[in-house]
């Protein structure tokens, strides 16, 4: 994309973090700063909400703070394998490999071409942080761990929280604590996950199908339909001369189609023709190369109530949406031993337990951490140097 119009396209988000970048910098004094680029506020926020919950219902918590750490290791053993198997693709530049990136609110997810919201984004964000941060805090509480502080982090202009429970009494407690505390933020999420399908499928969707006027898709790179001509955010409204109103039907109509299949895509403007490839997850089923963002709905009537049904869901379907994505995105990340990470750190409890000689588990537990990091950065500036190249070259010949 042209420098220029990159600027102009983004001047907002630009002007956004600027404004955060100076607010944190003219109220630095009131931070805690950390490597000149970590600004941490410490507060008692919510603190008192989070004991009253734990003391309300203890059992519960202490329930699922103990379900958190099963699904913690799982999840850490996925992401883990997940992170091996595609930095493994990306080094090989195997078919499909895909990198990963950063999703920031107000820019384009690289690679994608999606946008993430600015203003719903940081909505989104402050929602999955306020529950996982919250979460560690009720755990903590519920097994009589004193919470300290509670606070904001910004890590250069982007937003985070935290919530420190005493390390002093929390060292003390059996590793089955330990762990149940640290699980407690991405299991949390995991549950979001679960909650926001119930609204979508439930709620949502039946609402949005009224209004919805077809699908909107974007090509995944050196795939059949960006071959085929299809941009970003193209509105799908057929297939084949079916009908596509909503993902439901994009998804019935695709699992009729398989591999090495014609397929006619009908947009608002154009019809496009491509070939189907073999889906990466089931071979027999064909494959567009698309990624589905979701439904374009269009208010078709001047009732009042409409009009206000057609406002709100417009707000809600792309809310909860990134909600879901990125609370399984975020859980999933904050599991895989990074140093930092709330997997790290049940790993290393899990280890010293297994493995008495200090030093050794001390080699264990950074071996894993090392690996995790290196595969992170391998995935994440890998297609960004390709890119670059690409870009270089394309501009000597």
């Amino acid at each position: 994309m042209n420098f220029v119009l990159a600027l102009n396209e983004f001047k907002f988000t630009l002007v956004f973090y600027s404004l955060v970048l100076l607010a944190v910098y003219l109220n630095r004094k009131k931070f805690d700063v950390h490597g000149k680029f970590v600004f941490l506020y410490r507060t008692k926020f919510g603190i008192n909400l989070m004991d009253t919950i734990a003391n309300k219902a203890r059992g519960l918590v202490k329930l699922l703070g103990s379900i958190g750490i099963i699904a913690g290791f799982a999840g850490m053993a996925f992401t883990f394998a997940v992170v091996l198997v595609l930095t493994y693709k990306l080094l090989l530049n195997q078919p499909n490999a895909a990198g990963a990136s950063p999703v920031i609110p107000g820019l384009p997810i690289a690679g994608t071409g999606i946008v993430f919201p600015l203003i719903t984004g940081w909505l989104v964000l402050f929602v999955i942080i306020l529950v996982h941060e919250f979460s560690h805090g009720i755990v903590a509480s519920a097994y009589k761990i004193k919470i300290k502080n509670s606070g904001i982090a910004f890590f250069g202009p982007i937003l985070g929280a935290f919530v420190e429970p005493d390390e002093k009494e929390l060292v003390k407690k059996s590793h089955w604590i330990q762990h149940s505390v640290f699980a407690a933020g991405a299991f949390s999420n995991f549950l979001t996950v679960a909650a926001v399908l119930l609204v979508i499928v439930l709620v949502l969707n039946p609402a949005v199908s009224a209004f919805s006027k077809g699908v909107l898709i974007s090509p995944q790179p050196d795939l059949a339909a960006e071959k085929a001509g299809i941009t970003n955010n193209t509105l799908l409204i057929g297939i084949n001369n079916e009908k596509v109103s909503t993902i439901n039907d994009f998804q019935r109509i695709m699992n009729d189609i398989g591999p090495g299949t014609v397929v006619e895509l009908k947009s608002n403007v154009t019809t496009y023709t491509l070939t189907t490839i073999a889906h990466p997850d089931d071979d027999s089923k064909g494959y567009l190369g698309v990624w589905v963002i979701g439904e374009k709905i269009e208010l078709k009537s001047d009732n009042i109530a409409d009009k206000i049904l057609f406002a709100i869901l417009s707000w809600l379907s792309p809310f909860f949406g990134w909600l879901g994505f990125l609370s399984l995105n975020i859980g999933l990340i904050n599991l895989l031993p990074v140093f930092i990470t709330d997997g790290a750190r049940m790993l290393k409890i899990f280890v010293e337990k297994i493995v008495k000689d200090k030093s050794r588990s001390l080699s264990i537990w950074l071996f894993f951490n090392w690996v995790s990091l290196f595969s992170l950065f391998i995935l994440v500036f890998m297609p960004f140097f390709r890119w670059l190249n690409a870009s270089l070259l394309s501009l000597i010949v």
